[in-house]
């Protein structure tokens, strides 16, 4: 009796990348609720714009690149790195303070390297380190968690 041999991965189920990363938001759901019920309504209103502007950045250097727009934003990894950026911010973080995140990580961590798969950080936390450095007091400024008073 001879033993079967294969190799990974033994697991042969298609895999789409709009699959992989709708798992990768539903993901991140517990950590938003969890954020928006400490931290209050900021977070949302931070996801949504990270979204829009992640979106918006996505679209206009796929369009100079003379890329297809739709078929690369249904992928969804614009969203991702929109969310997770999002999440890594302040919730009181300014609109523009979100702008520039998305855009130092979408065109200038993802896009110039080539677009999906061929950078080789994750653009979100490319965008998270440049505002960490260029802008060190809105990137530490939290709200105190809702009914944790220091006094």
């Amino acid at each position: 009796m001879a033993l079967q041999q294969s190799t990974s991965p033994h697991l042969h189920i298609p895999r789409t990348t709009g699959w992989v990363m709708r798992h990768v938001i539903y993901a991140t759901l517990p950590a938003l609720a969890v954020m928006t019920w400490v931290f209050g309504y900021g977070t949302l209103i931070n996801c949504l714009l990270a979204a829009l502007f992640a979106l918006g950045c996505e679209a206009l250097v796929l369009r100079l690149r003379a890329k297809p727009v739709a078929f690369y934003l249904r992928d969804g990894s614009a969203l991702v790195t929109g969310l997770l950026l999002a999440l890594a911010i302040p919730p009181i973080a300014p609109w523009w303070l979100t702008f520039i995140g998305i855009f130092f990580a979408i065109v200038v961590a993802k896009q110039l390297y080539g677009g999906l798969g061929m950078n080789p950080f994750n653009p979100a936390m490319i965008g998270y380190v440049v505002l960490l450095i260029a802008f060190p007091v809105e990137m530490t400024a939290w709200l105190d968690p809702a009914g944790q008073n220091p006094d």
